[in-house]
């Protein structure tokens, strides 16, 4: 699949590429944000080619100048002893990285079995790749970007040390950045993808905080670089009387949309919340929403596509966009996303949530916050400073500085070219 050739345009350089290394985009619902980035990647890239990790389920249309390779036929295929021990410098590397990451003696213990099968992998794609990638590799005029820290990362990380020229950056959003946010406190291979990348963009303050915090050695490759939403018009606040608040998110324990649905039941004045998200959690949620008291009313959307939500939110009243999630990992999008339409914003202090978080955009609550609390915030809104529609319009402008995603995926476009800018030489094969 692939689009057509893209005509001239101004600021493209027609002879560079992105290659661009996703989990599965454009294949199922996953990493949807990419669809924002896509189109400013390629009005400045001659060519751009993504390459998903996995496939799953339906495929996303790309915008033209845009392709998609499926680079392995089979992701968690295995190498062979034989193609092990061709690779013994590459498994030398990753052992050593495991060791730096979580110690040697709990390698010994828990983690040799299962990381064993996952080496095992790695090495099998790394093969793919020179295979079939680096023959067609010029790092005068290719880009190669990981959309997340993991394990792409660990991929080029790997074939950088085989071939020198290679050079890379990579994106970090939440999971690929803080270790708190996996069962084992540990990011596997973490050493050997800090030293094999050039650049570090977290979406992030939070994240560039953590990363030169946690890892001061690689202080220098991380640099900020948010993501952005697309323009959609300013929206309308209510004027029958009703506070009406919405919210989007999957329904999962980390979201915890049962603790708003709670807060809801201590909100004394008339009340309207619409939530748009499925997940595993929406059957509690309707049970509490059952108990509530009559001035409180909910629409619980269920999952619907980003394209229905932006026009809902063009063509509806809203009053205050909320989010109670414990743990995020950016800046959430769907903040970003009402902020774009002039929303007030009440979220809780988790992830990146505080870079949109301000005295201009609406009111940040603890992260361990109660429903009572949850509540007065809500009470506080008829009335108050963020009902007033001059508070509005400074929500939308805090946006459109911070997080339009035209200006920062420009950004980070320049900065891309900053990097190619230094790699201009002839490319030469160092095994």
């Amino acid at each position: 699949m692939s689009g057509s050739t893209p005509s001239a345009v101004a600021g493209r350089d027609q002879r560079t590429e992105l290659w661009l290394f996703t989990n599965a985009y454009p294949y199922g619902q996953g990493e949807p944000f990419l669809a924002n980035e896509l189109p400013t990647l390629v009005q400045r890239f001659g060519r751009v080619r993504v390459f998903p990790m996995f496939r799953e389920e339906g495929v996303r249309a790309l915008p033209a100048g845009a392709e998609v390779t499926d680079l392995f036929a089979d992701p968690f295929a295995a190498a062979s002893p034989s193609l092990m021990a061709r690779h013994a410098g590459s498994v030398r590397r990753m052992v050593s990285s495991l060791a730096r990451d979580i110690g040697g003696a709990a390698l010994g213990r828990a983690w040799r079995g299962q990381l064993t099968s996952r080496m095992r992998q790695l090495v099998q794609r790394m093969h793919s790749m020179e295979q079939v990638l680096l023959p067609q590799y010029d790092p005068a005029r290719v880009v190669l970007y990981a959309y997340w820290t993991h394990d792409w990362a660990t991929q080029l990380a790997l074939l950088k040390v085989r071939h020198p020229q290679l050079w890379f950056v990579t994106r970090a959003h939440g999971f690929d950045l803080y270790e708190h946010q996996h069962r084992t406190g540990v990011i596997p291979f973490r050493q050997l993808q800090l030293q094999g990348l050039e650049r570090m963009c977290c979406v992030s303050q939070a994240g560039v905080d953590h990363m030169r915090t946690r890892h001061p050695q690689v202080a220098h490759k991380v640099t900020l670089a948010r993501l952005g939403t697309l323009d959609h018009g300013l929206g309308r606040a209510s004027t029958d009387g009703v506070l009406r608040v919405v919210s989007c998110g999957y329904v999962i324990p980390r979201k915890r949309v049962e603790l708003f649905a709670e807060a809801l039941r201590h909100v004394r004045t008339a009340v309207h919340w619409t939530h748009f998200g499925d997940g595993p959690g929406l059957a509690a949620v309707r049970e509490i929403v059952a108990t509530l008291p009559p001035h409180v009313q909910v629409d619980l959307r269920g999952a619907t596509p980003n394209d229905r939500i932006m026009a809902w939110y063009a063509t509806h009243p809203v009053d205050v966009h909320v989010l109670t999630s414990r743990l995020e990992g950016g800046v959430a999008v769907v903040l970003q996303e009402a902020a774009s339409f002039g929303i007030p914003l009440i979220a809780t202090d988790s992830g990146g949530v505080r870079d949109i978080m301000n005295a201009h955009t609406g009111v940040l609550l603890p992260t361990e916050s109660t429903p009572e609390m949850i509540a007065e915030a809500l009470e506080s809104v008829p009335g108050g400073p963020l009902s007033d529609p001059a508070f509005r319009s400074g929500v939308r402008a805090f946006w459109k500085a911070h997080f339009q995603a035209e200006a920062t995926y420009g950004r980070f476009c320049d900065e891309l070219f900053a990097l190619l800018a230094r790699h201009q030489h002839p490319s030469s094969t160092n095994r």
